[in-house]
């Protein structure tokens, strides 16, 4: 099974590392023979540099019997980015290149208890996120879903309905 680690490379003097960069978007291009995934990953570092990840590219060097996946990183334009969202998830746009900067961030403070934390933080690592990246995900995952959003625990008992 193949698990996709981490990636930090310096080119031309600036760092692309995919443990700190916000991953905009993965497409699924094709399975290989043994029906492993070849994807593209579209990261934005915090300086707004964007770069792509494929993962499983077949090594080009190694006899065909030896052969094992290896993931490519490479630094792309602000135009280049643009265009490889055109093509793989235009509805996001908006959203992966409005302004990135420090100005323009805000900070949210939640009081949960300690079981969902950890739960939280479980899950993350289980995805090899930080668990600011990880609760971002799900955070947008929930704003983009096209049904209402489902209600549960703490919120039914409380009374809450989400879909009033």
């Amino acid at each position: 099974m193949y698990v996709r680690e981490h990636i930090s490379r310096v080119i031309d003097g600036k760092t692309y590392n995919t443990r700190t960069a916000l991953n905009c978007h993965m497409h699924t291009e094709s399975k290989d023979e043994q029906g492993v995934p070849h994807l593209i990953e579209l990261y934005r570092t915090k300086r707004d540099q964007y770069f792509l990840v494929e993962h499983n590219i077949p090594h080009p060097y190694m006899d065909a019997d030896k052969r094992g996946p290896i993931d490519v990183l490479t630094p792309i334009t602000l135009e280049q980015a643009e265009e490889w969202v055109e093509k793989y998830c235009p509805w996001r746009k908006e959203k992966i290149f409005a302004s990135s900067s420090e100005a323009d961030t805000t900070t949210l403070t939640l009081r949960i208890d300690k079981m969902t934390k950890a739960q939280l933080i479980a899950q993350a690592a289980k995805h090899n996120l930080t668990l600011n990246a990880y609760c971002l995900l799900k955070l947008e995952k929930i704003l983009y879903e096209k049904e209402a959003p489902r209600g549960g625990g703490v919120f039914m008992e409380r009374g809450f309905n989400p879909s009033e």
